[in-house]
């Protein structure tokens, strides 16, 4: 029997499964910590569920996709832009768009010749701050009705299916950890004191499962007897 024990998971996936054999035998008492957390820099702001842009001309539909990732206003700004030359070389038109922040209220500011249509299917409408409906270039500017969201994911957890005493809202958790490490360790009661199998899990405030780009993860994690 193990008076203190460290796990550590290593992948490249936000979901990390190890099985132990022979099993991990612990004291009654046991509680969980997590030790360490070395992951990726960047978080996905833009992925397939709000990557779609669409602006009308007069006759045709310009549909936009940008590719999933971790893009700042600029960078979708000129990859519309992009995608709006190519779109008016091939057909003759004269499409027109460039959109700014307001860097003391946040809101958008969209200038565009076009109807923007922010009710498609995985719109940009909320990143960008927009209401979920048809824009008409009505004004020369179109401000947003509420600020630009580019942080999609604000608060990390880390779920581990061993690990039991954390509630989220009135629903009990297995999470052990949420948002930034403090100097002092967390721990938590263990809901087994056999271990022959552990799951972590990174998500978000949501609890959607975060994409890491496929790079490296690894977590460690520290159990010991209560009040040791």
């Amino acid at each position: 029997m193990y008076e203190s024990v460290t796990l550590s998971l290593t992948g490249i996936a936000t979901i990390l499964s190890v099985n132990y054999f022979p099993s991990i035998n612990l004291y009654e008492d046991s509680e969980i910590a997590l030790l360490c957390l070395q992951s990726f820099n960047s978080f996905l702001n833009i992925n397939e569920n709000n990557n779609t842009f669409s602006i009308e001309t007069v006759d045709n539909e310009n549909n936009n996709a940008s590719r999933c990732g971790c893009y700042e206003i600029e960078d979708i700004n000129q990859q519309v832009k992009k995608q709006i030359d190519v779109y008016n070389s091939e057909n003759l038109t004269k499409l027109t768009f460039d959109i700014s922040v307001d860097p003391y209220d946040f809101r958008s500011y969209i200038k565009c010749n076009g109807i923007l249509h922010f009710e498609i299917p995985y719109s940009m409408a909320l990143v960008f701050g927009f209401e979920k409906k048809q824009y008409k270039p009505v004004y020369a500017i179109l401000r947003s009705e509420k600020a630009a969201n580019f942080n999609t994911i604000n608060s990390l957890k880390v779920m581990c299916n061993i690990a039991q005493g954390s509630f989220n809202n009135h629903l009990q958790s297995h999470s052990i950890y949420d948002n930034s490490i403090t100097a002092n360790l967390i721990y938590y009661k263990l809901n087994k004191t056999i271990i022959d199998s552990i799951t972590v899990q990174l998500v978000d405030q949501d609890h959607n499962p975060i994409d890491n780009f496929g790079e490296a993860l690894t977590i460690v994690l520290y159990i010991k007897p209560y009040g040791s």
